[in-house]
């Protein structure tokens, strides 16, 4: 396949730093090593190595979903791609899914949803604060190119408001919320029967408080609760070792399935 216009592109150097941008014709990408015309990559085949004005290579890649939501514009801190993996996993996320969301933040987490669920599925997220909805609905339409019409985003208090009378059935629902046991008897209205809950959350005290009013439902079977390190390696010739920094804790993830 080739670039076009339009397309979101990222510049890999060769220390690994990632540029993003959005092709133009005509338009010039300036950083550290120079610049590079977008007509350099408009019309190249994906996944090639160009020259900057500065003589130095750098990579053109497709926009990957890790590397956009890593460097996206951010109000709430988003959750990252470590842990976004398995809650895919866990919640058996799949085409043509019917999924609630209440704390969109960024939108890290809606972007992958929204990919996978495709246009037979339908995602429906909830935020409260005007600003971090704004800024959900701004890296949705620059990842998509527009707002997909199966995403529905609604400023509502989950907690006191609950849901609204047209959005139930879903096949699951996903919480990233400060005090997300307060919406438990909310979103369990919502859910089907055989659904799967999950709940993200930084600190343990909040783990402890959700399981137990998790318990108090008594229509949930427990899956468990994990926590995910990410650790990357050097390889070189004659050394091959862990890199100094690594991702630790981000926060832990709640599973557990309706009956």
């Amino acid at each position: 396949m080739k670039f076009k216009e339009g397309d979101l592109v990222e510049i890999i150097d060769k220390k690994e730093r990632v540029f993003i941008l959005k092709l133009k014709k005509g338009e010039k990408f300036h950083f550290h090593l120079g610049f590079i015309e977008h007509d350099q990559i408009i019309g190249k085949n994906f996944g090639i190595k160009i020259k900057t004005s500065k003589g130095f290579n750098v990579f053109v890649f497709p926009i990957k979903k890790t590397n956009f939501i890593l460097h996206m514009k951010r109000g709430a801190q988003i959750i990252y791609p470590k842990d976004i993996g398995q809650i895919l996993i866990y919640g058996d996320i799949h085409s043509g899914l019917k999924i609630f969301e209440a704390g969109g933040g960024s939108g890290a987490l809606s972007i992958y949803l929204l990919s996978i669920i495709g246009k037979r599925g339908k995602l429906i997220t909830y935020d409260l604060r005007d600003d971090f909805l704004e800024i959900l609905k701004e890296n949705i339409i620059r990842f998509f190119g527009e707002i997909p019409k199966n995403f529905i985003l609604r400023k509502r208090d989950i907690y006191n408001e609950g849901l609204e009378k047209k959005d139930k059935n879903f096949d699951r629902v996903i919480l990233d919320l400060p005090e997300p046991w307060n919406a438990l008897k909310n979103v369990d209205k919502g859910l089907k029967r055989g659904g799967i809950l999950i709940s993200y959350n930084p600190t343990i005290q909040q783990i402890i408080k959700f399981k137990s009013e998790l318990d108090k439902l008594r229509n949930y079977y427990f899956e468990g609760m994990f926590e995910i390190l990410e650790r990357r390696w050097k390889i070189e010739e004659n050394s091959v070792r862990p890199i100094d920094r690594m991702v630790a804790h981000t926060g832990f993830i709640i599973v557990a399935r309706k009956y």
